[in-house]
């Protein structure tokens, strides 16, 4: 089962909820890369265990189910006409550590 998993910054996600989906390549002046999908089931995760919750409010993380035909890798997902998408961040990064061998 797909899980769509990420923060909650405004407002409240709950089951059910039809939200605009844009992908990566959307564009605002071209709605190119724009779904609108509703929620089949929010779910949060505690350790191992995961509970089915009616909604879920800002601040929190989350997870749905119902969107994995939509999203490729990230996406913003919002239910306001007028908004723009979280662009992915890019950044290369180094090994923090090194491992030495043992003789």
């Amino acid at each position: 089962m797909f899980f769509a998993f990420g923060r909650v910054f405004d407002g409240k996600v709950s089951t059910g909820l039809k939200v605009r989906i844009m992908g990566p390549n959307y564009v605002p002046s071209q709605k190119k890369d724009l779904y609108v999908k509703g929620v089949q089931r929010t779910v949060i995760w505690m350790g191992k265990k995961q509970e089915t919750v009616e909604d879920v409010p800002c601040g929190n993380t989350v997870a749905m189910v119902g969107l994995d035909q939509f999203i490729t890798k990230n996406a913003t997902l919002t239910n306001e006409k007028e908004a723009h998408p979280i662009r992915a961040m890019k950044f290369s990064t180094l090994t923090p550590f090194t491992v030495a061998a043992i003789k």
